[in-house]
């Protein structure tokens, strides 16, 4: 639950009209009309209860900011659901107005949007110990993640003499993370290795030895120092051992998404090219790793995702796609590569996802030379490929 911050605003004519009732009710004596001092009294006694309302609203009224997060594709649907609960008096007729980031579009065809931030009003009513919700449909629409940023409440006073406004700003733990895109990368089919390695894949001309899978039946072409014959006695027929098949495979993907004075033009493409080869890497068990020059408390000093296979390690690397946020702290990215080469496990392959201008020494080259398969990724609006990084003698930028 979270508390409003609040302030009142009379109608300016209330203490003319005022003034006016209280004059009336005396002039009633020296005119004994009683329907003059009545008329008086009843506008004093309204002007009072208008004051006390505006004052008291909202006070009881609680919103329940729980820990939700929805996880969409670019296209699909979703909404905001706000919980409320009000211990106080009845607020009837008010206008709710939300604020949250344009990764996600509201349905309302009436919503505001100011550079970056949605505005969205809805009607709103509670009674006394009530509970409500307010559902605000949305579509996802981009990569990123959308927080509720800013929650105002306008309560209007039965008469209309006037209104109560409750806002909050704060950090919302209600958000929706949209995934990114994919931009189909369309050589990276050809970079499957065929060197022996530690990588389990469906189809390989090498086995780990160490890693037996199981048995099967025995060929006449079959090695004889690969027959198991404990298989062969308990089934009564010849058996061969049968080993996961491996290869030399084990990406580690560095993004760059720029430095402190400007952010990589094509970012968002870059970003969309990584997010496909997640995928293929994740449906090849490929093992692979990610990098990003973003800041993060820890051991490591920028945001790192240590190498896995699967959904799950896929997931991770996706959410971390979509939480990239220009806005945040950048961590140079010449000291990202020197960490990563001094102190995390490296992969067969290294690839440059966004600009590189060596700084003080190649340190790309540095890695290649300890025998790190070096390339980039080259993304533009319509298609993205990797190419070999190859580096000249001289420390310059690379073709």
């Amino acid at each position: 639950m979270m508390e409003w911050s609040k302030y009142s605003i009379e109608n300016t004519y209330l203490p003319i009209t005022g003034a006016f009732a209280f004059f009336l009710c005396i002039a009633s004596f020296f005119f004994q009309s009683w329907l003059a001092f009545f008329v008086g009294v009843f506008i004093i006694l309204l002007i009072y209860f208008n004051h006390l309302y505006l004052k008291k609203v909202g006070e009881g009224l609680l919103f329940n900011n729980k820990k939700v997060r929805g996880k969409y594709f670019p296209s699909e649907k979703g909404a905001w659901v706000l919980e409320f609960h009000n211990t106080g008096v009845p607020i009837m007729k008010a206008k709710l107005s939300v604020s949250f980031h344009d990764s996600v579009t509201p349905h309302d065809q009436r919503a505001i949007k100011k550079s970056s931030i949605y505005e969205v009003t809805v009607p709103f009513s509670i009674s006394n110990r009530q509970k409500t919700s307010v559902t605000i449909p949305f579509t996802a629409e981009k990569r990123g993640v959308s927080r509720i940023g800013k929650i105002e409440l306008m309560i209007p006073h039965f008469f209309g003499f006037g209104e109560t406004i409750l806002e909050k700003e704060f950090h919302s733990i209600h958000e929706a993370l949209v995934y990114p895109t994919t931009l189909v990368v369309h050589n990276k089919h050809t970079l499957l290795t065929t060197k022996q390695g530690e990588s389990p894949v469906p189809h390989s001309l090498f086995e780990d030895t160490l890693s037996p899978a199981g048995t099967r039946e025995y060929h006449y072409s079959d090695c004889f120092n690969r027959i198991h014959w404990k298989a062969s006695a308990r089934k009564q027929s010849l058996q061969t051992k049968v080993y996961d098949k491996v290869t030399e495979n084990g990406w580690n993907i560095a993004i760059n998404i720029g430095d402190d004075r400007f952010v990589t033009n094509n970012l968002e493409e870059i970003l969309s090219g990584v997010a496909d080869l997640a995928y293929f890497y994740a449906k090849q068990n490929i093992a692979f790793s990610v990098c990003i020059n973003i800041r993060h408390v820890g051991l490591t000093p920028f945001y790192y995702i240590m190498p896995g296979t699967g959904k799950e390690h896929l997931q991770k690397v996706l959410e971390a796609i979509a939480h990239i946020d220009v806005q945040t702290s950048v961590y140079p990215f010449e000291k990202m590569l020197a960490y990563y080469d001094s102190h995390l496990e490296p992969q067969p392959f290294f690839l440059l996802a966004g600009q590189y201008i060596p700084e003080k020494g190649d340190l790309l080259k540095k890695i290649a030379e300890k025998g790190t398969n070096v390339y980039e990724l080259m993304a533009n609006d319509q298609t993205a490929s990797i190419v070999k990084k190859s580096f000249s003698q001289k420390r310059e930028m690379s073709s």
